[in-house]
């Protein structure tokens, strides 16, 4: 339970050390990191090569699979990016979708007599093959040689039919190796390497297919090729998409700290401090000692309540002697109005709360986003756990039950009229 959750942490040593707002995002790292070490990364023997060796020879027999390898290398050429084919207005009256989600509409795409994209009677003119080889003729510039593997992968695949049976065929499991790394040094290098496992038991190499990011290229960049390369002293994570998965790998550089001379703080027996400790010890980082009750109560109040404390509630908790009034303190912030006001607010930020983008799911100006917080609020200070919050946004339905589309829309008309008085 979330209230549970704050009481534990805000009881420990770190707590009292690190901005409230951090404490979710580096509790859950821990656990990412926790799980990465603890993952089970062993590959059957049979794993099929990369695209790059089965197309290195011209002869090459095999045709491209338009889910495996045709999607993700478009994605992969920057084709369905949102700056060019993938933005939602197309780019050069051609779109695809956005990443190359919807594999139906974008065979659709391809295959339409009007876009000139796939010409099986004529391959070489089609203009997947023909644009991206010839920086002039291509607004995006040169995405790839006409002797590479990436054309001849989308040749076979036109070659052989440009087929695709509308079938969605399943992932398994997308495994990367390593799944969590930590560089000594700036300018280190580590190759990743992705292993796709389908429902129908075959397994790929699919890293040159996958799309990387990194949340923090300070610390960490990847290339295209998925090599990471550290840059300064702290940690991140390095973000692998393929198809319908999404894998995190954690990278850390460990600070330059002696912190030798540092007397460490007592052993703390609380869950959250096991795993922050794991985490700093990989940082090399030396957390600072249990701060004073002033600098506690004003940090809890700011960090539940978004509030400073009055300063007769201040005199009165340094005054106090009891051994557990820091606990007390805790409950008696998240038992006042300002904790689950200050939280929906945040949460609000977090979950982008605003006209511009409810606005297709509520047009009326300023209700829809009051509403928003007013359900978040509700649920906070109902103490509901945090994964069901999440499950009621990400699983929420309009309609009621049993009520059709179009009493729901007539329901929705009724409720944005301007002289509703509901």
């Amino acid at each position: 339970m979330n209230r549970e959750w704050i009481l534990s942490s805000r009881r420990s040593r770190w707590a009292t050390q690190l901005p409230w707002a951090l404490c979710p995002i580096i509790f859950a790292c821990c656990v990412s990191v926790a799980e990465a070490e603890t993952a089970d990364l062993t590959e059957a023997p049979t794993v099929a090569a990369s695209l790059s060796q089965r197309f290195a020879a011209e002869d090459a027999t095999e045709v491209a699979d338009f889910q495996r390898h045709v999607g993700p290398l478009l994605g992969r050429l920057g084709c369905n990016g949102r700056a060019c084919h993938g933005s939602f207005q197309g780019r050069g009256g051609f779109q695809l979708s956005l990443f190359g989600y919807d594999f139906g509409a974008d065979h659709a795409a391809l295959l339409d007599e009007h876009s000139g994209r796939v010409d099986t009677s004529d391959i070489e003119e089609s203009l997947i093959l023909a644009k991206p080889i010839d920086s002039e003729l291509h607004e995006g510039g040169q995405r790839m040689e006409k002797d590479s593997w990436q054309y001849r992968a989308l040749r076979s695949w036109i070659a052989g039919g440009a087929e695709y049976s509308g079938e969605l065929q399943k992932l398994d499991e997308l495994s990367v190796t390593p799944r969590e790394i930590r560089f000594d040094r700036e300018g280190g290098e580590v190759p990743l390497r992705v292993i796709a496992k389908w429902a129908d038991g075959t397994r790929e190499d699919v890293t040159e297919l996958c799309r990387y990011t990194s949340n923090d290229d300070v610390v960490a960049e990847i290339d295209e090729d998925g090599v990471i390369r550290s840059g300064q002293a702290g940690d991140t994570h390095i973000v692998v998409a393929y198809d319908k998965a999404v894998v995190p790998i954690a990278v850390m550089r460990p600070a330059d700290n002696d912190g030798r001379s540092i007397e460490p703080p007592r052993q703390s027996l609380h869950r959250v401090d096991e795993l922050v400790q794991a985490k700093l010890d990989k940082l090399n980082i030396v957390p600072s000692a249990i701060c004073s009750d002033a600098d506690f109560v004003r940090r809890a109040s700011l960090d539940v309540t978004g509030m400073l404390p009055s300063p007769e509630r201040v005199e009165a908790f340094l005054a106090d002697t009891s051994s557990d009034k820091r606990e007390a303190l805790i409950e008696e912030l998240l038992a006042s109005a300002g904790y689950a006001a200050w939280w929906a607010t945040r949460l609000s930020d977090w979950t982008g709360n605003n006209e511009a983008q409810l606005n297709n799911y509520f047009p009326l100006r300023n209700y829809a986003s009051q509403f928003w917080y007013a359900w978040l609020k509700k649920r906070l200070a109902e103490n509901m756990p945090y994964d069901d919050i999440v499950e009621g946004i990400v699983l929420a339905e309009s309609r009621l039950p049993g009520e059709s589309y179009e009493e729901y829309c007539e329901s929705m008309t009724d409720a944005c009229r301007d002289n509703n008085p509901d």
